[in-house]
């Protein structure tokens, strides 16, 4: 319960670091499940239900960060940065230094390029600044069931939503190559078995349908790498054959 989800996401740092390409994965559900999971943090604070969700919602952040920063490393099929000269290194890296920060600053300031950044730390920078807020949040509200009743609905909402921003991101690029067919199969699994939790558990009615949700979009995402791959292969002949071999080839 509390290392499944996060190790699901191993699977795309393999597909990452094996197509050394990041083109057709989208940031922003990375953006999405880490807030959502940040949210459930500040939520157990108050509310404490099990460890185990707690340390599985830490172990998440630290795979959507790190798949972040793998994204900016194989921008667009390469290495988005650049090692520092080594001549003149030392007269030049304290100015270097000093103009990364203004830019970093401004750049997580100015909404147009909201989670469009080419830096990895301004990301890092941005998650901080969320932290503290929260953090500020906490220390004035926390007395408020209104509060606690907030982080949990934004929870929620944000982690039926999860999938979405990959779904319209494929739909954008009609790329599906570097997204890992193993992990999309995982996440619909994980979110099957949620529904049937759910409704053994007899939970709110809050919480079955957002994992109805869940399973919709994860079936869109699933059916959306088969159509655009068999769209962009001519090869059509045992296409139920080849949809198996698709998912559970070595590639993924």
């Amino acid at each position: 319960m509390a290392f499944g989800p996060p190790l699901n996401y191993l699977f795309q740092v393999f597909k990452f670091n094996k197509t050394k390409s990041s083109k057709g994965f989208s940031k922003y559900l990375c953006l999405v499940t880490i807030l959502s999971h940040t949210f459930k943090i500040f939520y157990w604070i108050i509310k404490k239900f099990k460890y185990t969700l707690l340390i599985q919602s830490i172990l998440v952040i630290i795979m959507q960060l790190y798949l972040i920063y793998l994204c900016i490393k194989y921008k667009d099929g390469r290495k988005s940065y650049q090692p520092i000269p080594s001549e003149n290194i030392s007269n030049t890296i304290a100015e270097l230094n000093v103009k990364q920060e203004l830019c970093q600053i401004e750049n997580i300031l100015n909404l147009k390029l909201f989670w469009k950044w080419d830096n990895f730390l301004e990301y890092y920078i941005f998650y901080f600044f969320i932290i503290i807020l929260l953090s500020i949040s906490h220390l004035y509200f926390n007395d408020y069931n209104h509060y606690s009743f907030t982080l949990g609905l934004l929870n929620l909402f944000l982690e039926m939503l999860c999938s979405l921003p990959q779904i319209i991101e494929m739909y954008k690029t009609k790329n599906q190559k570097n997204i890992s067919k193993i992990m999309v199969l995982l996440w619909l699994l994980g979110n099957s078995i949620k529904v049937y939790y759910n409704i053994y558990n007899k939970s709110p009615i809050q919480l079955i349908i957002g994992a109805y949700i869940q399973v919709f979009f994860n079936i869109i995402l699933i059916l959306q790498i088969i159509y655009y791959y068999f769209m962009n292969n001519s090869d059509k002949e045992g296409m139920l054959i080849n949809i198996v071999k698709f998912f559970f080839k070595k590639s993924n």
